[in-house]
């Protein structure tokens, strides 16, 4: 899905240049349509009105905003005429309609504002645009970037046009040793130079309080270290203070900046931060004249476009960027002027003119030059790929920038970048029910995810990849890592109870009951506990635990709850028969027994202690029931005791004929219930004989 924003200006000829194409393409190719426009729903909300096209794939659409219109042209589509949408009785739109024209379909929406403002809303579903329409939503010009890329425009714009690379010059010199041994001890000497070194290795601050020690000097060591305090202030970016102290060393000792030209170039920088550019010019253009003719000569040449470019001379500064790239050509100079070139375009961009800048950064990184240039180039190469290209070529761009650099000077801002980037990706893998690609999405970007959890049903629908693919140790341990990130944020209980369920199924019993503790200390209200619970419940249960079973289970005895897992109401109904609260069991086992489908494990000694606790209860009539109905889902061994415990209720009920039948059949089974079923008999035979009731 590819968007650009065209507010009507002087653009005629690239107008033209399109009609042109357009009349150009074979009418067979104009009428072929890929898409259409299913639906349209029109939403009032204060201060703007919604408006949501449903497409039956994700449109490529060009959206314009004209006066007292708002036209969206979707190329390769068509639509129904939605007669009953061309008037509305709405505060914002007066009518939406619909047109094809050479292959495209055109969808207008008449506002009564004359000057309307226009945002397209990033949905989960790619194939829903919506479009808020009226004042509530106006904003400045906006640049023409993919749709949903407007969190990394945002995140990024401001940082990169603040950005203060450096633009080269004079390089750092140390003081001259001659004239240090001149001013100072020995010893004091080393000093200084080690506050020289400081200063070149960038640590500036350090360097502050090596070159204050100097301040109570004589006034030719006092006006050294002040030059050498204005130069650290100065990187540090304490402008003012940077000045006071430059102006202290140039009253104490002048003439040294004619020793030392290359102070110059920190001064110029501070009085042009303090707002004094002309006298900064004026320095600079100094500095410039002792390296005229050296290689020296167009990195200060670069200085001065970036001095007076920030002072609002930009025609003036891209004349001096543009004479350094023809006459230093090959050279670092020539490198960081194409970069100021190029970026001048970069927030400027419609959508069709990407990949032209684009090229530019890229000859720019592949050329030899300074490495900071190549760094920043490859930067905005990232940039310019996340803000345009799919969302596929851009989350590799940026995942290969943050491998090459993690720890560079953009890195904070492209991983920034790489959270924004893997939402369109994560739908766009959603929507085509990409299972493998989805859990491999998540796993490779575990620690990028927090934008896509800010959509509550990421986290389920990664699960559901996880267990389609049969990934659940990989789900466990993405999950586990995941769990304690503050930026899950609601998604956080869901993690943690699919970890007990993972944990449960791998046997990791410790990390279940662990989990599922921290999960009821955390979120005693959250729809997932009455889960987490029952694997507890299963837990104690299976290492023997009836009462601590039954009392994680309780809750399922109250009106209107129900099991998430069906074992649980069998687990329960065990825990209390054990207990002899047999009204309870037998609540819980009947609850198990007409839920479960035929061929569940637990299903057969369900039923056996369903007519044990109703037994218990002398409610032989239902036992005998349920042993006769646990009879039929039984085999083998099982079959026989239910043949057996049915024999023995008979016998309770009165009817001998019966329960001799059920025994005689039992004992024909053979195994322990059989025999037990043979001694029964014999002795049922016995005590009929001796009461001289033989049949």
């Amino acid at each position: 899905m590819t968007f650009t924003l065209r507010i009507p200006a002087p653009a005629l000829l690239l107008g033209l240049v399109t009609i042109l194409l357009a009349c150009a393409l074979p009418q067979s190719a104009l009428a072929q349509q890929e898409n259409r426009l299913l639906r349209m729903a029109v939403h009032p909300h204060q201060g703007f009105t919604r408006v949501n096209l449903f497409f039956q794939s994700p449109p490529d659409y060009t959206l314009r905003v004209l006066s007292g219109r708002v036209r969206l042209e979707v190329r390769g589509a068509d639509s129904p005429s939605f007669k009953k949408l061309r008037v509305l009785n709405d505060k914002q739109l007066a009518g939406v309609t619909t047109a094809e024209l050479r292959g495209a379909l055109s969808v207008s929406v008449a506002v009564r504002d004359a000057d309307p403002g226009v945002q397209v809303v990033s949905c989960a579903n790619p194939s829903v645009l919506s479009l808020d329409i009226g004042p509530g939503v106006k904003r400045v010009a906006r640049v023409d970037i993919a749709p949903g890329r407007e969190p990394i425009l945002s995140g990024t714009e401001r940082f990169v046009r603040d950005f203060d690379a450096d633009p080269g010059g004079v390089p750092f010199a140390p003081t001259d040793g001659k004239i240090l041994k001149g001013l100072l001890p020995e010893g004091e000497a080393l000093l200084f130079q080690q506050g020289e070194s400081l200063l070149y290795r960038d640590r500036a601050e350090e360097a502050v309080n090596v070159f204050s020690m100097f301040l109570n000097k004589a006034p030719g060591p006092k006006a050294l270290a002040c030059y050498r305090l204005g130069e650290a202030l100065e990187r540090l970016g304490r402008h003012q203070d940077a000045l006071s102290y430059f102006r202290q060393g140039e009253g104490l000792w002048p003439r040294y900046l004619e020793q030392a030209p290359e102070l110059l170039q920190p001064y110029s920088d501070a009085l042009a931060r303090t707002g004094n550019f002309a006298a900064a010019r004026a320095m600079l253009l100094r500095l410039m004249e002792r390296y005229l003719g050296t290689p020296y000569q167009a990195e200060l040449l670069n200085r001065l476009a970036d001095l007076i470019e920030r002072n609002g001379q930009k025609e003036a500064a891209q004349a001096m960027y543009r004479s350094v790239v023809i006459y230093s050509a090959g050279s670092p100079a020539a490198g960081r002027a194409r970069l100021k070139l190029a970026d001048r375009e970069l927030f400027t961009l419609s959508r069709d003119r990407y990949r032209q800048l684009l090229a530019k950064y890229q000859t720019i990184y592949q050329e030899p030059g300074d490495p900071a240039s190549r760094d920043e180039a490859l930067f905005k190469m990232t940039l310019l790929l996340s803000l345009y290209a799919s969302p596929k070529e851009a989350l590799d761009t940026v995942v290969t920038y943050d491998r090459r650099y993690p720890r560079g000077i953009f890195s904070t801002i492209v991983k920034k970048m790489r959270e924004e980037i893997l939402f369109p990706v994560y739908q766009e893998t959603a929507a085509a029910g990409n299972d493998q690609g989805l859990v491999q999405l998540a796993l490779d970007n575990r620690e990028y995810l927090a934008r896509c959890f800010g959509d509550p049903g990421f986290a389920p629908r990664v699960s559901q990849a996880f267990e389609k693919t049969g990934a659940t140790a990989k789900e466990l341990e993405l999950f586990g890592y995941l769990g304690q990130k503050n930026w899950v944020a609601g998604s956080a209980p869901f993690l943690l109870s699919r970890i007990v369920d993972d944990a449960v199924a791998f046997g990791n019993v410790p990390l279940a009951e662990a989990t599922a503790r921290d999960f009821l200390a955390r979120f005693p209200r959250d729809p997932h506990l009455g889960r987490v619970r029952e694997q507890l419940g299963r837990l104690a249960f299976e290492r023997g635990d009836l009462p601590g079973a039954a009392a994680q289970l309780a809750f399922l005895g109250a009106k209107g709850a129900q099991a998430q897992l069906p074992e649980s109401e069998y687990y329960l109904g065990k825990a209390l028969e054990a207990a002899k609260d047999y009204r309870g069991a037998v609540r819980s086992l009947a609850r198990f027994t007409s839920a479960v489908k035929p061929g569940h494990p637990f299903l057969p000694d369900g039923y056996f202690t369903l007519a044990t606790a109703l037994a218990a209860g002398k409610d032989y009539q239902r036992a005998l029931a349920a042993c006769q109905v646990g009879e039929s889902v039984a085999s083998g061994e099982m079959s026989g005791q239910f043949l057996y415990k049915s024999g023995e209720l008979q016998l309770q009920l009165g009817e001998v004929r019966l329960a001799k039948a059920s025994w005689e059949k039992a004992a024909g089974l053979g195994g322990t219930w059989g025999r037990l079923a043979s001694e029964a008999l014999n002795d049922l035979n016995w005590r009929m004989k001796i009461a001289g009731q033989l049949p």
